[in-house]
């Protein structure tokens, strides 16, 4: 199937994901439609048109085809919207990612290494002569940006964990890794893959706060990641975009910790660091364009701007750094680790991006420790 300019692309799901994918389309002439409860939102203000799901009919007649922005989307309706829609990646792969232990099962069962997890029905179940800390727990479902994950290096702590976690939940060996990295993976309908160079991320109480590529990895670490990456793409039969985030251990061995069938928060760094940005690339899959390999452009660096609306911040104090690339979301309301838009931060090297990099952390995050600090590169 190739859709040329002009054709529709459906978009469901209201966030800022659905934002760039839109911007992205308007360059390159396609039209779009949104579809999300809130139609005002992040999406649809760019969007040529939007419509609540009571509308659905009209968002599908509209639509040659579409693809979600976000999980935790009412997956009844995106499975009606497939049977009479192209929905790329399908159904059957957003099913897989929007419980947490059918996603780890789903990696567990394929092959691919993850870190050592158990399931329980109940969380008074959890027991400490079953598990060592310290744990991650983890509910199935309802999980983004932090929200549902313990991590627990204390009895008393795991009791409090329990005492506030309801229905099933997964409970992970906690990963003493050397880096959490991610890689973005494309692959169109004919099988073609396009891997993004791996980037190198640091969260901040479970979110996203900062992503640097490229990161410092062996050309071994390099490899394995990609192939990670690649062979998942394959395994699911994804035709789509997929953001994988993994753990690199101090040994050098990588295990996966989750997967997103859509863009991804660590992938921004290539709208302004790549000759591609994902959002393009994601575009080029569900319009049957050639993909395009990948290629750093130069040393980038994306940080979040968290609960910051725009009239908070020191704009002139963050353009001085130079390089400095402003995307915001069209968010009204600036609530506490509300992710109300990112920089993206060029350079000449890996060194300049990360001290750019703390200087803009030191103006909007003043409270954060070292650890969110990147301190060496080498």
């Amino acid at each position: 199937m190739q859709l040329d300019p002009t054709a529709t692309i459906g978009v469901i799901g209201g966030g800022q994901l659905g934002r760039m994918l839109i911007l992205e389309c308007r360059r390159m002439g396609y039209r779009t439609a949104v579809i999300d409860p809130d139609t005002t939102g992040p999406a649809a203000q760019v969007a040529d048109v939007s419509f609540p799901p009571e509308r659905r009919d009209e968002f599908i007649a509209s639509c040659q085809v579409a693809t979600y922005e976000f999980e935790h989307v009412d997956m009844e309706m995106v499975a009606e919207i497939e049977r009479r829609l192209p929905v790329l990646p399908s159904a059957g792969i957003l099913k897989i990612k929007r419980n947490r232990i059918s996603e780890k099962t789903y990696l567990a069962d394929k092959g691919f290494p993850v870190p050592r997890f158990k399931i329980f029905n109940r969380p008074k179940e959890i027991t400490r002569d079953l598990l060592e800390l310290p744990l991650v727990l983890k509910t199935s479902t309802g999980g983004y940006d932090g929200k549902g994950l313990y991590i627990v290096k204390t009895d008393s702590e795991l009791e409090a964990a329990k005492a506030e976690l309801t229905g099933e939940v997964i409970v992970e060996t906690f990963v003493p890794y050397a880096k959490e990295i991610s890689v973005m993976c494309a692959r169109d309908a004919r099988g073609n893959i396009a891997l993004y160079p791996p980037g190198e991320n640091v969260h901040h109480q479970g979110i996203l706060l900062h992503t640097l590529a490229p990161t410092v990895l062996t050309p071994q670490e390099k490899a394995s990641a990609r192939e990670i990456a690649s062979d998942l793409a394959k395994t699911l039969g994804l035709v789509g975009l997929v953001g994988i985030e993994m753990f690199l251990l101090p040994d050098g061995e990588i295990l996966v910790n989750e997967f997103a069938p859509r863009p991804h928060n660590s992938g921004h760094y290539t709208m302004d660091g790549c000759n591609i940005s994902q959002f393009e690339m994601l575009l080029r899959v569900l319009t049957g364009l050639p993909l395009e390999e990948p290629k750093l452009l130069c040393p980038t660096a994306m940080l979040n701007i968290l609960g910051h609306g725009p009239r908070d911040l020191p704009w002139p104090e963050i353009f001085s750094v130079g390089g400095v690339k402003l995307h915001l979301y069209g968010k009204e309301e600036a609530r506490n680790r509300r992710k109300m838009g990112h920089l993206n931060i060029l350079a000449d090297t890996a060194e300049q991006a990360a001290q750019k990099l703390n200087l803009l952390k030191g103006m909007i995050y003043p409270f954060l420790t070292h650890y969110e600090v990147v301190k060496d590169v080498n």
